[in-house]
């Protein structure tokens, strides 16, 4: 299968040329070049986290809900690691607007962007359900 071009969708029949548009590296065809700036090599292409995610054998995954302090523990954690919303958003991949929603408890975050944030800030985000139950209000 010839592999086609990021932005025109045609065949590329030559080697690819890798160019930035916007912040992405993509692989482009010829007439295609002009549109971004151009990059060196296959190299350029970032190579995808993977996160490998383990749950503590006590609880099954539908038993576990996010910590009722959620925002709290992940401003601590960021500003103990000297970073700023910005550049813990680029780290994960996400908005910073998301982080600040998240700090202000304007918005609560999912059971992947919560393991992903543990996992980036070494800090636990879940608690068992029957945790929070026999915790008084």
């Amino acid at each position: 299968m010839p592999l086609t071009c990021e932005v025109c969708g045609d065949p590329i029949e030559t080697a690819p040329s890798h160019v930035e548009i916007d912040g992405a590296d993509l692989r482009v065809c010829q007439n295609c070049v002009k549109l971004g700036k151009p990059l060196s090599g296959p190299e350029s292409r970032p190579r995808p986290v993977r996160i490998r995610f383990t749950v503590n054998n006590r609880f099954s995954e539908s038993d576990l809900e996010i910590d009722p302090e959620f925002n709290l523990i992940v401003r601590q954690a960021r500003e103990k690691l000297g970073l700023t919303q910005e550049a813990l958003g680029r780290a994960i991949n996400v908005k910073p607007s998301v982080i600040s929603h998240i700090e202000t408890k304007k918005m609560k975050p999912d059971l992947i962007l919560a393991r992903i944030l543990m996992h980036y800030l070494k800090v636990n985000l879940l608690v068992s359900g029957s945790d929070l139950e026999s915790t008084p209000a």
